[in-house]
């Protein structure tokens, strides 16, 4: 027994004094984890320096260098779209993979992004999600903090060396963020004009107004047409800069300063360094400091906010937001609403939603984050943890206990609000005489014609339909069954 805690003892130790071999995909990937790792082992950068990340594709060879790593970090399938389908074939744990932003609930993505309808510049890529999350100093905590707990729980034998490096870097990481906060604060001109639209997270963090702009490449000249328009729209907004994720070649910067008055600054992404920056010692935190000193050109300039080129943003007036008319609504049968359903109302207590109040909060800036979540808690508020629905019956679960009775449909209700915009209430009664507060139920969900839904707020009780026309502030929220708890805080928060 004694030999064997020896031998246990040696192994072990043996493995922690072996350097750990991890692949990383872009370069804010492989900085963050550098720092985290430091003596630990050695981080290699797979997508090469100079190189575009969201169109890179691996090769055979980048394939194999990654399954003979011991852990491959990477950001999320919104920026490294490859990985998925990639790692269908690796055996589990060679390599072990990290997610960057796990646990983190990305913005809703910009579907125009690098979209260039001008017949200019480079092809266009878009995400269902913004991955841009590391271009702000706060989000570059979290992803840090991810990493780091996710190497910790893969390597316990090395936590105080991934933890005290993790804290050390996490200091500077805050410290910029102050540098950000406190230069930006007093900004005279919020909005900023860039080529790129990666720095959403930025602006939002820093109370700032990101204006993408399109058909502009670093290297490739626009038309005379683009030219005209671009003229027009720096003299209509009073715009100053306009930022560029890399210097545009000579002739590029000299046609747009002679010809739009406008001059060109860099924003730099951070995607990938140059080997020469790399050389030179620059890294994540200076270029973040580069990037500060770029953007107080503009934000230390008074002026107003600058619309993006087709105009002011109203608010869309589709179905969805509640705006149609009184003959486009259908009737509908209980299949549409059929499946498992769990309610949202648990994922708010455990503080799952709370990244969805902070958007709200520093989107909207009309209340603190915890007045969000305040709100939604009435809202939300429910003791039915699941529903499970048939074509023809509803089964409310309260603490393990079935209320199931069958349903008919009674109509619907048009529904007027304050805000000018509109609801439909769909009912449906039982005559079942045990039913109780589970008589009368409407369903909600954004849609007016029959429709398979996706989510739904329900509302139910045993005196009449007319009377819970009046439930307002009360509206528990359901999503299917097998939705983890992060899927349906992201899903939230895209239709935020």
């Amino acid at each position: 027994m004694l030999g064997a805690c020896g031998n246990d003892d040696q192994s072990a130790a043996n493995e922690q004094d072996e350097s750990l071999q991890i692949m990383t995909t872009f370069y804010p990937m492989y900085d963050f984890t550098e720092n985290i790792v430091g003596d630990e082992g050695d981080v290699e950068l797979l997508v090469p320096s100079g190189n575009e990340p969201h169109d890179y594709e691996p090769s055979a060879r980048d394939i194999a260098e990654i399954t003979e790593s011991d852990a491959f970090v990477y950001h999320n399938e919104n920026m490294e779209t490859w990985v998925p389908e990639a790692s269908e074939g690796w055996q589990e744990n060679e390599p072990a993979v990290i997610e960057g932003t796990e646990g983190i609930t990305l913005m809703p993505g910009d579907e125009e992004e690098h979209d260039h309808d001008h017949d200019h510049g480079e092809e266009g890529h878009s995400h269902e999600f913004d991955p841009h999350t590391w271009v702000s100093p706060q989000m570059a905590v979290k992803e840090v903090e991810s990493i780091k707990d996710q190497l910790v729980e893969l390597y316990p034998e090395r936590q105080e060396a991934f933890e005290t490096n993790a804290e050390n870097y996490i200091s500077q990481l805050e410290d910029l963020d102050d540098d950000y906060t406190e230069t930006l604060e007093s900004a005279q001109q919020k909005s900023f004009v860039t080529q790129h639209a990666a720095f959403g997270y930025l602006a939002l963090d820093y109370d700032l107004n990101q204006v993408p702009i399109a058909g502009l490449s670093p290297d490739q000249e626009p038309s005379p047409s683009r030219l005209a328009e671009l003229k027009e729209y720096v003299s209509d907004n009073d715009i100053n800069y306009i930022y560029f994720e890399e210097n545009a070649n000579d002739k590029i910067a000299r046609t747009l300063v002679d010809e739009t008055g406008v001059e060109l600054e860099v924003l730099n992404p951070l995607e990938s360094l140059t080997d020469e920056q790399m050389d030179n010692g620059e890294d994540y935190i200076s270029v973040m400091e580069d990037n500060l000193a770029a953007l107080e050109k503009t934000t230390d300039i008074a002026g107003e906010e600058i619309q993006p080129e087709e105009g002011p943003q109203e608010e869309e007036h589709t179905v969805y937001n509640g705006y149609f008319e009184d003959e486009e609504v259908e009737d509908r049968s209980l299949s549409d609403y059929a499946g498992d359903w769990q309610s949202v109302y648990p994922l708010l207590e455990d503080g799952t939603l709370d990244q969805v109040f902070e958007y709200q909060s520093k989107l909207n800036q009309d209340q603190s984050p915890q007045e969000y979540k305040e709100y939604y808690e009435t809202g939300y508020q429910t003791d039915v943890d699941e529903i499970k629905i048939t074509d023809n019956s509803i089964n409310f679960i309260v603490d393990g206990e079935n209320h199931e009775y069958e349903y008919e449909y009674e109509g619907y209700e048009i529904l007027d609000y304050e805000g000018g915009n509109r609801g439909v209430r769909y009912n449906f009664e039982t005559q079942d005489e045990n039913a109780g507060e589970y008589k009368y139920v409407q369903f909600s969900d954004h849609s007016i014609t029959p429709t398979e839904s996706s989510h739904f707020h329900i509302f139910f009780g045993g005196e009449s339909q007319e009377d819970l026309y009046d439930q307002l502030e009360n509206w528990p929220t359901y999503y299917p069954e097998d939705m983890t708890k992060e899927e349906i805080a992201q899903e939230m928060m895209a239709h935020e």
